[in-house]
């Protein structure tokens, strides 16, 4: 014990001293250290009008290369920063926007040093509701074994673009599948929308009963 605590003891000065400087070497580099990264973020737009609906937005994801503390930065998120486009003052047909290190919102202590690309091409429709005949399709395995005997409701409320929706008069389901087996059942079946711009969907589901024949 006494030769552990001689050894302890000795140089203990200069022990507590390096103890110091290693404590504040990583406080350095962890916290005043500056670094740099590139991180894809998603584009999102702010204060359409409800009138319109976004129809397609050239760039989707732009690339922000930031720096700040090591420390911020090795915990930092794509979900953490921000790169917002304001379409308060809008109107029908192709905007492009410039986008600027001041549109970039990021936590407290980063600075933005560069985008790109640095502009958004958006094409913005008039948004328009209509009332579509809901029509059940059934998987074709399934014909023959299963009969439709009934869904509701028979009409959908869509809001959507006006180009994807003026010359429609109906909306199908996605296809009726699933573990069957039961003399009648009973699911709820989701819209296909893939040939629309929908912005809104009222219900989302059709419920469907079948029943074997």
């Amino acid at each position: 014990m006494d030769i552990i605590r001689k050894y302890i003891l000795k140089d203990l000065t200069l022990k507590i001293l390096s103890l110091i400087l290693a404590a504040m070497l990583w406080f350095a580099i962890s916290y005043i250290g500056e670094s740099k990264m590139s991180i894809s973020v998603q584009v999102s737009t702010d204060n359409l009008s409800k009138n319109y609906i976004v129809k397609k937005m050239d760039t989707e994801d732009v690339l922000v290369t930031i720096n700040g503390p090591v420390l911020i930065l090795k915990n930092l998120r794509a979900r953490d920063i921000k790169v917002s486009v304001d379409l308060s003052n809008v109107n029908e047909g192709r905007h492009i926007f410039n986008l600027k290190r001041s549109d970039i919102r990021v936590p407290k202590g980063i600075n933005v040093e560069n985008i790109k690309p640095d502009y958004v091409a958006i094409e913005v429709e008039r948004a328009l509701e209509k009332r579509l005949r809901s029509i059940v399709r059934l998987d074709k395995k399934w014909i023959g074994i299963y009969r439709i005997k009934s869904w509701y409701p028979h009409y959908i409320n869509v809001e959507g673009s006006r180009g994807s929706l003026e010359n429609k008069d109906s909306i199908e389901t996605l296809l009726v599948d699933g573990q069957l087996k039961n003399e009648e059942e009973e699911l709820d079946v989701s819209l296909d929308t893939k040939d629309m711009l929908v912005k809104r969907l009222k219900p989302e589901t059709i419920r469907v009963i079948l029943k074997k024949y």
